[in-house]
């Protein structure tokens, strides 16, 4: 086995955990998540001479490398090693011309009656787990899944990938856009467009698309998470631009208050409340965002979240130690974080959580010790708006 792929298998791992593992909490807690993940135990001291927080002078063995490449989507070690493996460019280009074919057909060809599926649920989120392993193929796949009825309604609308926003999930947007022209599909994907914007700081995007929100208005005959887009958008904007934030905030109640009458799913992870709450809490409208969160917790103890929705509370739980942190209750704030299990966090919004999750641990503890998670994980996505959110709330580290 050759160090480079040995290091390749640490990045990737890190990639699916969420953040860089750099201490011994990290190395137990993602012990954690691979049992949890994959039914395998692995010892706490393996990973930590894997990930070089311990002193060790044999190679990792095969049973390691294997359960690693397992919780990382791979059938082993050597299944890692021939799709990571540079040569064999021609042999590559074909097996990728392959997968992208079968991909593509299973959104073309699969009849799926319910958006509920649980099954084809299930085989979209390991399709898109898959796809990063095949890089050269995303934008291909992207632009002819976004012509067909199940890529949009799925992997657009139901798998919204936060954490590429700013990456390729965000570029497959505008394909989304160009192909389906309703009302509610250009609203759905001009708001995140804008979110992205306003994540990385991009004022013009901001802008543009809100702009783009704006033109579709608002109402009853569009489904409520995307309502709430419309106004999470108008947020960001006024958040930019120093507008009115107030009328914006007893619209978005009137609204809220007028479809409780539907029968419309609001324990989602991409429900109404969670929406607008986030975009709240992200504009420093905290007691706001309480009432929300508070609706949405109290949905909950009515109602059990299915699928891809099961770290629903661990979300809400996160979003309400970040208002009482910012409300002059840090001791609920620190009681509500230790209870969060951050591995539990959806796989499409990880790295953004963590975020969220690590400034937030480190104001209330006044301390800088995850400083480095904080900035990696900033660079990887490129949100550096959320440093904003914590700002001059504990020292700076010195990078000389």
């Amino acid at each position: 086995m050759k160090p480079d792929h040995i290091n390749l298998l640490k990045s990737e791992v890190e990639k699916i955990f969420g953040r860089r593992i750099l201490s011994s909490a990290d190395c137990q807690n993602l012990c954690e998540a691979i049992l949890q993940t994959c039914g395998i135990k692995i010892s706490f001291n393996t990973v930590r001479r894997y990930f070089n927080l311990m002193k060790s002078t044999s190679q990792p063995s095969s049973f390691t490398l294997n359960t690693l490449c397992n919780y990382c989507g791979y059938s082993s070690f050597d299944d890692f090693v021939i799709v990571k493996r540079p040569n064999e460019i021609a042999a590559n280009q074909t097996q990728d011309h392959i997968v992208l074919s079968y991909l593509t057909l299973f959104f073309k060809q699969i009849e799926v009656c319910k958006k509920t599926d649980l099954t084809y649920l299930s085989l979209v989120q390991q399709t898109i787990l898959h796809l990063e392993h095949y890089p050269s193929i995303i934008d291909r796949f992207q632009r002819e899944i976004a012509k067909t009825k199940n890529g949009q309604s799925f992997y657009f609308e139901q798998f919204i990938f936060i954490d590429k926003l700013n990456s390729y999930y965000g570029s497959g947007l505008h394909y989304y856009l160009n192909e389906k022209k309703t009302r509610e599909a250009q609203l759905f994907g001009h708001s995140l467009l804008c979110f992205r914007a306003w994540l990385i700081q991009d004022y013009e995007g901001v802008e543009k698309h809100s702009e783009k929100v704006m033109e579709c208005g608002v109402d009853e005959s569009i489904s409520h998470p995307v309502n709430a887009r419309y106004f999470a958008t108008q947020l960001y904007y006024a958040h930019v631009f120093g507008v009115g934030i107030e009328a914006i905030i007893v619209e978005a109640r009137r609204f809220y208050l007028s479809m409780l009458r539907s029968k419309e799913d609001n324990t989602g992870l991409n429900c109404f409340e969670v929406i607008i709450a986030e975009a709240l809490i992200l504009t420093s409208q905290y007691e706001e965002a309480l009432f929300y969160i508070d609706e949405v917790l109290k949905n909950v103890k009515t109602n059990i979240p299915s699928y891809i929705d099961v770290a629903l509370y661990e979300n809400v739980s996160l979003l309400k130690s970040i208002v009482f942190a910012h409300t002059g209750k840090k001791l609920k704030a620190y009681e509500i974080l230790q209870d969060i299990n951050p591995y539990k966090y959806s796989f499409l919004s990880r790295q953004y959580l963590n975020i969220l999750y690590l400034s937030n641990k480190q104001f209330l503890r006044n301390n800088n010790e995850d400083e480095m998670q904080i900035r990696h994980l900033i660079a990887e996505t490129g949100f550096v708006a959320l440093r904003s959110i914590w700002q001059n709330t504990y020292a700076p580290v010195d990078n000389n």
